[in-house]
């Protein structure tokens, strides 16, 4: 994650070696996630490869799926640091984004409108962590039935033989120590507790939650926010009636060689998706594959669109 700089107020709010912007009532930001500028010109070549990609998968007969997650610091604007503002082409920065890639030919929910929606109607189980990077089950499983309901009104998906994954009780998840408690200044991280959200138990196997390789044509391709622990995919597979499968890598890997190392994978060669959901976070839109976010898993734009060709041939 880079180094970049915050306006004076949010520089206010991280002092010393800190990478955790302090806002309002015990909500943490990352210093990273620009909220004053743009660079247009690096969100321009993203989405020109990210338009490319979506072709390919097209024609290799993928239905692509982006899963755009909204900025935690757009959708709960109200609890950054005093004097800090968000440009009106950050503020834009979404929709632009949702727009150029329907264009290219991806299915892509709009999950700010709904994010903003749920979280001024609900504000007492929010939709991301107060002191993490990551969205909460409640966010998670928002994210699942709305991409789901977009799925089913716009893809041509056959019925599955197989049921989706069957959910029970509503159980609390308990987050010990958000990710960005470490990065906060020292005088103010034991002020941090634990956090908790509700989330969906998923039913045992046998009745809806076993997969078996040749049923599952709907895969989820991401990282951290689509990890299990948080119930994105069994939220989705649910919805959709059918299995879904799930294959995710930190956040420094990030999500093109995320998507590679699943296309290269033996569950891709075994059987190939009718749809691929694809985890992506706004502030990807600015990162560029071979950003230094990635480190060792960094690659030219150009080398990401030559093996993704290779590997759905």
């Amino acid at each position: 994650m880079p180094l970049v700089l915050l306006p004076a107020a949010a520089r206010a709010q991280a002092v010393g070696p800190t990478l955790a912007v302090v806002g309002r009532e015990g909500w943490l930001f990352p210093l990273w996630e620009r909220f004053d500028r743009l660079d247009a010109a690096t969100m321009r070549q993203v989405l020109e490869m990210l338009a490319e990609a979506v072709g390919i998968l097209k024609r290799a007969g993928i239905e692509p799926v982006i899963l755009l997650i909204p900025s935690k610091g757009r959708v709960y604007r109200r609890y950054l640091p005093e004097g800090v503002r968000i440009a009106p082409e950050v503020d834009r920065r979404y929709a632009t984004a949702v727009n150029a890639l329907g264009r290219a030919g991806a299915l892509v929910p709009d999950l700010d409108a709904r994010f903003r929606e749920a979280s001024a109607r609900d504000p007492h189980w929010p939709l991301f962590f107060k002191t993490d990077t990551h969205w909460t089950p409640v966010g998670a499983e928002l994210a699942a039935v709305h991409t789901a309901a977009e799925m089913r009104a716009r893809l041509r998906l056959p019925p599955s033989p197989r049921s989706g994954t069957a959910l029970g009780e509503i159980r609390m998840m308990r987050l010990a120590a958000g990710d960005l408690v470490p990065y906060a200044p020292p005088a103010l991280r034991a002020g941090f507790g634990p956090e908790e959200s509700p989330m969906r138990e998923v039913v045992a196997a046998g009745s809806g939650g076993l997969l078996e390789e040749d049923t599952v044509d709907v895969q989820v391709v991401g990282t951290s926010n689509v990890q299990p622990r948080f119930g994105f995919q069994p939220v989705l597979s649910h919805q959709l009636m059918r299995p879904v499968g799930l294959s995710w890598q930190p956040n420094n890997i990030g999500p093109y060689a995320a998507l590679l190392e699943y296309v290269r994978g033996a569950d891709f060669r075994r059987q190939r998706p009718r749809a691929v959901v694809w985890n992506l976070l706004e502030g990807d839109m600015a990162l560029l594959p071979n950003n230094q976010n990635w480190a060792r898993a960094a690659m030219t734009p150009a080398a990401f669109l030559a093996d993704l060709r290779r590997a759905v041939a």
